[in-house]
């Protein structure tokens, strides 16, 4: 477990297990869940990172530069590998200095994602808030694939009330794949003027967001600011405690469906993703 703090923000790290944040609080109040001393999964976390794709695979089959790839389902029962790779492996401390803390998973590309890479996350407090950085160069000898992004998870209340504004929103499946159907970012409910936790599942991409949010309930607001992420994907199960606006770099399954919306990363490239947490 490490340790930050800076004013009155404080947040623990546990890199063992996934790279994750484990909390992130604001005057000993949660902006993210706090995460069990005792938990060892990531889907435990107040946040981690994706790396090097966000969200599913259908079937874990794409093909890219004329090579068919096929990568296995990594979370039970579902047969859609999820989330990438870097949420599943120990990511290394470089760096912790108390107010803040630098992360690595160098990926060497033996898996059956063939592309070598390296990560870094950044976490930096500072009087006013947080700071997430996650960069990710392509060490392979050609031009890869690498889509990222983080998966917060916020403090939900009853009377959560979330802001955001999009341009579409994304149909999904019975498998929360995208079906391709596209609606109004407001189909759902009225996310452009605030809005509580629906009733219906929110498990959905949001395209040409803007790259804010504001999570408002009676404990204050949470503020978001993204940088590197044209899409948000939402999440909000109905009578449930989680409350997710990931910043992502491209859809669910992009590989498959959308490949012009997934990063193409040049050879000793990186890409970035920036959120900005204040409260």
């Amino acid at each position: 477990m490490i340790p930050l703090a800076s004013g009155e923000w404080a947040a623990r790290l546990r890199p063992e297990i996934g790279g994750a944040v484990a909390a992130l609080a604001h005057r000993d109040i949660p902006v993210l869940r706090t995460m069990d001393d005792a938990a060892t999964h990531p889907l435990a976390a107040a946040c981690f990172p994706l790396v090097p794709y966000c969200n599913r695979i259908a079937e874990g089959r794409f093909s890219f530069g004329g090579r068919a790839i096929r990568i296995a389902p990594n979370m039970s029962p579902q047969h859609h590998p999820l989330h990438g790779l870097g949420w599943m492996r120990p990511w290394r401390v470089l760096r912790a200095d108390g107010s803040s803390a630098l992360l690595e998973d160098a990926y060497d590309g033996s898996g059956e994602w063939p592309w070598p890479y390296l990560a870094h996350q950044h976490v930096a407090l500072d009087d006013t808030g947080c700071t997430l950085r996650l960069t990710v160069e392509n060490r392979a000898a050609k031009p890869a694939p690498i889509g990222l992004g983080l998966h917060p998870y916020f403090r939900r209340s009853a009377d959560s009330m979330v802001t955001f504004d999009a341009e579409t929103m994304l149909g999904i499946d019975a498998q929360f794949l995208p079906d391709g159907a596209r609606y109004p970012a407001d189909h759902l409910a009225p996310w452009s003027a605030g809005a509580p936790v629906p009733a219906t599942l929110v498990d959905h991409c949001f395209t040409g967001w803007s790259g804010t949010a504001h999570i408002r309930d009676t404990h204050g607001t949470i503020r978001l600011r993204a940088f590197g992420a044209p899409c948000c994907h939402v999440f909000m199960p109905p009578g449930g405690v989680d409350l997710c606006i990931e910043p992502v770099t491209h859809p669910p399954d992009a590989l498959n469906r959308e490949p012009a919306a997934m990063p193409v990363v040049a050879p000793g490239t990186a890409v970035a993703v920036v959120l900005r947490i204040e409260s």
